[in-house]
């Protein structure tokens, strides 16, 4: 998977599954600005079982990422890293 697909995807787990709507998607917002709902920890783990799920590898969002100033740009960074050093 190439890195324009991997950010493809990420931005629609993000758009279809959070409240965050294609014309409010910003790269370079923290999470908890995109959607409130970041703040609770459920949609934290949601995210990584989502995209644990859509690449079929172990994305350690938790362990990785504080919602009050990572950015999608920033699960993009872990996403395409763990991916592409894992193939």
């Amino acid at each position: 998977m190439g890195q324009q697909e991997i950010s493809n995807a990420v931005r629609s787990i993000f758009t279809e599954h959070f409240d965050i709507g294609p014309d409010g998607f910003d790269w370079a917002r923290p999470l908890e600005e995109l959607d409130e709902r970041f703040k609770l920890l459920g949609n934290l783990v949601f995210l990584e079982q989502l995209l644990q799920k859509e690449f079929h590898k172990e994305v350690p969002v938790l362990e990785n990422i504080c919602t009050a100033f990572h950015t999608p740009a920033d699960i993009l960074e872990l996403v395409a890293n763990n991916t592409l050093k894992n193939n």
